[in-house]
């Protein structure tokens, strides 16, 4: 099908098919890119249908293939539509499985190694350690998407126009902009967030529901970990950001307002980033206007260094460096996209390291170990016949980690929490029976659990701690 240059209205149009395109975030990058190139007035980029449409001044000589390519990031390549069936995927954007099992068993050994010393343990710490610091590991990681290719856009596109209206500015005066745009980022973040909390404290989610969002959460951030190890078609769902929005975004990055950049800032909230959607769903699952706040605040800060160091990431990002890197955080994201699927299913009242666990005995038979009744120390007996199941809370996870009660008869857990905690285990949650309640110092009740006949577990508000409940049968 040959290039279509008909006039449409009084504008010149050319449609050209697109290669490089990976999420709706390429379709502003690349539409920012076009416009700047002379008697272009219009450019609509599609990642649906991988088309560029440019409308242009028919006054004026026709922008060239080669023109319009020169002004693309070189990620991305225009091609006539009748060229379409030659794009194909090049050799480089074929996973490279030894750079993907190199940096897997890396972080592993991180991870392993990070745990021994206490520092960082993904399975038992707190929601207020253990999560924020992996909200700021995908901060970082966004930073090496197109995520930061159109928000680092936006801000040269902001410092270029201050520096344009401001020339005999001194020099200070000209990092203004970029300062106002980051601590608006970084103010926008929180409040967004907060109130994207607070719209979660409206919904109010069961244990379940959470468990629900948690899963959603974990597998937009593996499909986004296999779209840059690049094992999957580069492509994943993103809520599209509309045109008014759009254009809106456009119109504040060419203002001369001196309050422009710090409000453009923090309008990158709305940008169709999986990401930032994926670190949302996490914040709307708080039902705290705080919580959620710091959640977008972290994240903020996690891209902060490369918005910062802006120039030498470009400067690496052809090179055998940001390859490993983006393999290195592909790999991360991947990991804790996994961790988020385990919580998730806790959640929902699938125990899925359980279920893995009686598999491996079944494969590996040993000696079963019968439980004695009444031999459990930390379980006891009211006067009324209720079962008590007694546990200490803290921010590092339950003591003990396993209980074994009767079945059929009424129980009731007492969490004694000695100090204030905070994060994940501030909740106490039973999935299984859609139990939950607030852990506050001193003791607290969860209950009743009115028939339990099979194993549960007990666990904290993202399904990072867990103790085990055998239930005995008579």
């Amino acid at each position: 099908m040959p290039n279509n240059t008909s006039p449409k209205g009084n504008l010149r149009r050319q449609v050209f098919m697109v290669s490089g395109m990976t999420c709706r975030s390429c379709e502003l990058l690349i539409e920012r890119s076009l416009r700047d190139i002379a008697g272009v007035k219009e450019v609509l980029a599609s990642e649906r249908r991988g088309t560029v449409e440019v409308l242009s001044d028919p006054r004026l000589k026709t922008p060239t293939l080669e023109a319009l390519n020169d002004a693309l990031p070189s990620r991305y390549a225009l091609q006539k539509q009748g060229a379409a069936a030659t794009v194909t995927q090049g050799p480089e954007e074929k996973p490279d499985w030894s750079e993907v099992g190199g940096m897997l068993v890396l972080i592993a050994a991180g991870y392993l190694l990070l745990k021994h010393f206490g520092v960082f343990a993904l399975s038992k710490n707190a929601e207020g350690v253990a999560s924020l610091g992996a909200v700021f590991a995908v901060g970082l990681v966004a930073a090496t998407s197109t995520c930061l290719a159109v928000v680092g856009g936006l801000l040269l596109a902001v410092a270029a126009k201050w520096t344009e209206t401001h020339q005999n500015a001194p020099r200070w005066q000209r990092f203004q902009p970029l300062l106002s745009f980051n601590l608006g980022r970084l103010a926008g973040y929180f409040v967004l967030g907060g109130i994207v909390g607070l719209i979660g404290s409206a919904i109010t989610l069961s244990p379940r529901g959470t468990g629900v969002l948690t899963l959603l959460i974990a597998v937009v951030m593996i499909v986004l970990g296999l779209n840059i190890l690049r094992i999957v078609p580069k492509r994943y769902c993103t809520i599209p950001l509309p045109r008014v929005l759009q254009q809106r975004i456009r119109s504040l990055s060419e203002s001369n307002n001196a309050f422009s950049p710090a409000l453009l800032g923090a309008v990158t909230f709305f940008l169709p980033c999986g990401f930032t959607q994926s670190m949302q769903l996490l914040a709307l699952g708080t039902g705290n206007f705080l919580q959620g706040g710091i959640i977008m605040l972290v994240f903020a800060l996690g891209t902060l260094p490369a918005l910062l160091g802006l120039s030498v990431a470009s400067s690496l990002a052809e090179g055998r460096v940001m390859r490993w890197f983006l393999t290195f955080s592909g790999a991360l994201v991947l990991v804790l996209g996994v961790f988020n699927i385990q919580s998730g299913l806790l959640l929902t009242g699938v125990d899925a390291t359980g279920i893995a666990q009686t598999a491996i005995s079944r494969l590996l038979p040993g000696k079963a170990v019968q439980s004695v009744p009444g031999s459990d120390p930390y379980v006891t007996v009211d006067a009324e016949g209720r079962q008590i199941v007694s546990m200490t809370v803290s921010n590092t996870g339950y003591s003990p980690e396993n209980f074994t009660i009767d079945a059929g008869r009424q129980t009731w857990i007492y969490a004694v929490a000695p100090q204030g905690v905070g994060g994940c285990a501030s909740m106490l949650t039973d999935p299984t029976h859609n139990l939950s309640t607030p852990i506050a110092q001193g003791g607290n009740w969860l209950g009743p659990i009115v028939n339990p006949q099979s194993d549960f577990v007990l666990t904290c508000s993202m399904g990072m701690m867990r103790a085990n409940v055998r239930v005995r049968k008579s």
